[in-house]
């Protein structure tokens, strides 16, 4: 998955949410960063849980900073006890 699809699958999770409020695509498109780091060091469970847990705070008078949407990808990034890296090579490369 790209940035650019999970920042559409956030639209879709926000919309799915709340009947009367809509995620801008600008809104969605703010997050392509993390998603974009999200979508390189994770899984596509991770991208689908950040976009879950982001589509759950949205509301009409405010969404998620930036920020917090990093705070959010690193906790999924380092659940289950899963390290955070530094794009170093891993330890199944030696």
């Amino acid at each position: 998955m790209n940035p650019t699809d999970a920042a559409k699958q956030l639209q879709y999770a926000v919309a799915s949410q709340a009947d009367d409020y809509q995620v801008k695509h600008w809104e969605a498109t703010a997050y392509n960063d993390v998603f974009a780091d999200v979508v390189e060091r994770g899984e596509l469970d991770d991208v689908m849980a950040v976009v879950e847990t982001l589509g759950s705070e949205f509301t009409e008078e405010s969404c998620p900073s930036v920020e917090r949407a990093r705070v959010v990808a690193d906790d999924i990034l380092t659940q289950n006890g899963r390290m955070m890296t530094d794009g170093g090579p891993d330890a199944e490369d030696d």
